[in-house]
């Protein structure tokens, strides 16, 4: 897609921040209250309804997003406590996306909750994560180098990356064992994780309803188009990044408002998550494409070196291309309409919602 229409489909979009109500609910019998009166129309805490990613109906804003939390936080501790060595892999990749999950159900209300919780929420998912990131990225890396390898077919020689592989498979062998031996990184985070959790019950928010949402909602689309009009001017392997970190945000925010309009956000949803996989693509082999430049003594010759780049690059150009053009149609109206349009589709579908938010 031209750069010229990027820049269109992005100008002319201020975001105007609602101004949060006066009065704080507090946090205590209320919010205890009103969990286990859901809780008791859906079946118990334990239920696999009381953890979905989503708000669901004749369920205010708080108590959805106090129980997302909660529910996103046990899977993660369950996950990782109950791992056996060969499952730690998997255990952490779940870890970390119910902890970007939890960051964007933060974003979405953060004027709602105020400034202080969500800079230390934030800042505690953020300190998991990041824990746990090294054995995932020496994972992702291989999988990728797979995945070139497989496109090329006859265009690389057999085994021409054999020794890269080898050595991206040690270089995870070695990060999971370090997780396995070091039981106290993996304590720590489950510590930070459950602390986290009892947390959530004081969580209190200054604006219900879709007042509590809108603002969020508005930011987390206004980034996403700025982030594409940069990554159209400047398509740096930087700009792409946090381009996708952003269309991952609305990816997770239309799951929470499914509920508005289950159709339209469904639809959303499915535009998002593959618009983040093309560009999550597009990171990964820019990651490999680094390392294989870094490593020229894993290659019989430099004409392997060579060919692997050369199928990388053309892999990322059209992954770029379908990208943007993709992401002309998820971000082609201005952050205030589409706050407006979701807001219009809430109030209409969701009664139970409103009532419950003027409770």
């Amino acid at each position: 897609m031209a750069k010229a229409r990027v820049r269109e489909l992005t100008n002319g979009s201020r975001f105007h921040a609602g101004q949060a109500a006066v009065a704080v609910v507090a946090a205590g019998g209320a919010a205890v209250a009103g969990k286990l009166a859901w809780e008791r129309l859906h079946g118990g805490a334990g239920n696999q309804l009381a953890r979905e990613y989503r708000l669901h109906d004749g369920e205010s804003v708080p108590d959805g997003v106090r129980r997302m939390a909660r529910g996103q936080l046990d899977n993660s501790v369950e996950g990782l406590e109950g791992a056996s060595d060969r499952e730690l892999g998997e255990a952490v990749h779940e870890a970390r996306k119910a902890l970007k999950r939890l960051r964007t159900s933060l974003r979405l209300v953060r004027m709602a909750v105020g400034e202080e919780t969500y800079q230390r929420e934030n800042a505690a998912f953020r300190r998991a994560g990041r824990r746990l990131a090294h054995a995932r990225d020496a994972a992702v890396l291989i999988g990728t180098l797979d995945r070139v390898t497989d496109r090329a077919g006859e265009e690389l020689p057999d085994g021409a990356t054999a020794r890269l592989r080898a050595g991206l498979e040690a270089e995870h062998e070695r990060a999971i064992e370090s997780l396995r031996s070091d039981e106290r990184a993996i304590r720590e985070v489950l510590v930070e994780l459950r602390s986290a959790r009892q947390r959530t019950v004081g969580w209190t928010f200054g604006a219900r309803g879709f007042d509590a949402l809108e603002p969020g909602l508005r930011r987390v689309y206004r980034r996403g188009r700025r982030r594409m009009r940069a990554a159209a001017g400047e398509p740096s392997d930087e700009n792409l990044h946090d381009w996708r970190k952003r269309v991952k945000d609305l990816w997770h925010a239309s799951q929470i408002l499914r509920a508005a309009a289950p159709k339209r956000m469904r639809r959303l949803s499915r535009r998002a998550h593959q618009l983040s996989d093309l560009l999550g693509e597009d990171h990964d082999l820019a990651v490999l494409r680094d390392r294989i430049e870094r490593s020229g003594a894993r290659f019989e010759d430099n004409a392997a070196q060579a060919a692997l780049v050369g199928i990388i690059d053309r892999r990322r150009q059209r992954l770029k291309h379908e990208a943007f053009r993709l992401g002309a149609k998820l971000y082609e109206q201005s952050p205030k309409r589409f706050a407006g349009s979701i807001e219009r589709r809430w109030r209409k579908r969701a009664p139970e919602q409103q009532q419950a938010a003027a409770a």
